[in-house]
């Protein structure tokens, strides 16, 4: 090839990712306190007032379903993009898209994709339309060493789970896992190996990932990323909503160049610089339109936790993301992901009515993937078992077909029943408590709760998949 072609080609791979850091490092300088402080929550503010949103957050009905006020949310929501863009820390700037920019490129946004050697494809998704949404168990809940493989491969043994992407590490071989160290480039290598070989004793080798759940920075994933076969899902997890960092570009480059693709989550809270229930659902709409453009993201996903106890499955959490889920979804074709965050943990009653909630609003509102479960919020170490995703994956692909005024009035009947613990809830037990490590059982005290929350699930009118293990 000669350089001219060779030029073409890396520009052509990588030629989004370097424009964006172009524009990050010749743009006007603005400190990180005052986008926080002022230029963000004072522009979503102007924005849902001039859109007359202020004010349309309704707590007894926390699964939305007006059309015509979601399209309302997107059409500011892609005001709020072209007005903010996204602030880089490193070079303290704000990287901003004009209007003929953001409109060519937000329609370049991909529709599906391949991921792993499964067949499995991820596509976009309209509100209620039956199509099952693609499910990756666990989220990166930290595991001990020697449990790292038995709980992998217990829940990836259900063909409900269609990728996986945790559990993560704090120690490797015995030594402590410190981030943006050497200690995280190796971390990355060995969660490989314990990760193939969970999957290999489950029979998925060839199952699809999002890489690197032990990595906190970009050194886990460049060391690591290459050893998967292609296509793959790069975890890229940036500071905040409406931000991006060196540690994404690294993760993008690298992901471009080896044939994967581009996971980008950027988690908002409610009573945060983002605002109240409207302005932070507004804030979720323009950080998932933003991220195709600026990073070249196939997958974006924009979360709203209530951060009063760092969940979503109450009801200022599901209004606000079953809200912005639906204005891109009905408006779009963004391959939307979003997480539910359970703050409950295993063998409670709490976590399968938060799941029924969380799971089937997002369903319902037509998000195409999720990571799940969170148990006990993510807070404790080896809270993570196969029955809390193989739920939670039932709920997500059950839910798909559901009306939202049916998913709503299931809400309303289960949130009574657990909403009041949200700010003190109970954490639940550890793997090792409920199952047999060796043999993969769980006691039989978790596996009758299980089967009577799923019946439960289906009471509701809820169709549940059955996890071709217990059910």
């Amino acid at each position: 090839m000669t350089k001219k072609e060779i030029d073409e080609m890396l520009r052509e791979k990588h030629g989004r990712v370097l424009g964006t850091l172009d524009r990050a490092r010749t743009s006007k300088r603005v400190l990180e306190k005052e986008w926080d402080t002022k230029i963000l929550p004072k522009t979503l503010k102007e924005v849902a007032k001039e859109y007359r949103l202020l004010g349309t957050f309704d707590p007894e009905n926390p699964v939305p379903s007006d059309p015509e006020l979601a399209d309302a949310f997107f059409k500011a929501g892609y005001e709020a993009a072209l007005r903010l863009g996204f602030y880089c820390p490193e070079t303290e700037s704000i990287i901003k898209l004009d209007a003929d920019e953001l409109a060519k490129d937000f329609n370049k946004a991909p529709k599906e994709f391949p991921v792993g050697q499964e067949g499995v494809v991820v596509k976009s998704r309209r509100p209620s339309d039956g199509v099952a949404p693609v499910f990756t168990a666990p989220l990166s809940i930290q595991m001990n060493e020697e449990a790292y493989i038995p709980v992998a491969q217990g829940i990836v043994s259900s063909k409900l789970v269609d990728c996986q992407e945790g559990p993560s590490l704090d120690t490797v071989m015995g030594s402590p896992m410190l981030a943006d160290t050497p200690y995280e480039s190796f971390g990355g290598i060995y969660e490989y190996h314990l990760r193939k070989e969970a999957q290999h004793r489950a029979g998925r080798d060839g199952m699809g990932n999002t890489l690197v759940s032990s990595a906190s920075t970009h050194l886990g994933m460049m060391a690591a990323f290459n050893l998967y076969e292609m296509p793959q899902i790069t975890l890229c997890l940036n500071p905040a909503f409406m931000k991006v960092n060196y540690t994404t570009f690294h993760k993008c480059i690298v992901a471009n160049e080896l044939g994967g693709m581009i996971r980008c989550e950027s988690p908002n809270m409610i009573g945060g610089y983002s605002g109240g229930v409207e302005t932070t659902a507004l804030a979720s709409i323009a950080t998932d339109i933003l991220q195709y453009p600026i990073v070249g993201a196939h997958l974006p996903g924009s979360p709203d936790y209530d951060i009063r106890y760092g969940g979503n499955c109450g009801r200022h959490g599901l209004w606000a993301q079953s809200m912005a889920t639906q204005a891109i979804t009905r408006n779009s074709d963004i391959i939307l992901m979003k997480t539910i965050n359970q703050v409950s943990g295993p063998m409670e009653e709490m976590f399968y009515l938060e799941s029924i909630c969380g799971m089937g609003a997002a369903s319902a509102s037509g998000q195409a993937f999720t990571i799940s479960p969170r148990s006990a919020g993510g807070s404790r170490k080896n809270h993570l078992t196969p029955i809390d995703a193989w739920y939670n994956a039932a709920i997500f692909k059950g839910a798909a077909g559901l009306s939202l005024e049916k998913m709503n009035e299931i809400c309303k009947k289960v949130l009574p029943m657990f909403e009041d613990k949200l700010m003190n809830p109970p954490k639940g037990k550890s793997f090792q408590d409920l199952y047999n490590v060796e043999t993969l059982e769980p006691i039989p005290e978790y596996r009758d709760q299980y089967l009577k929350m799923r019946k439960f699930a289906e009471d509701l009118g809820i169709p549940m998949p059955g996890d071709g293990i217990l059910s």
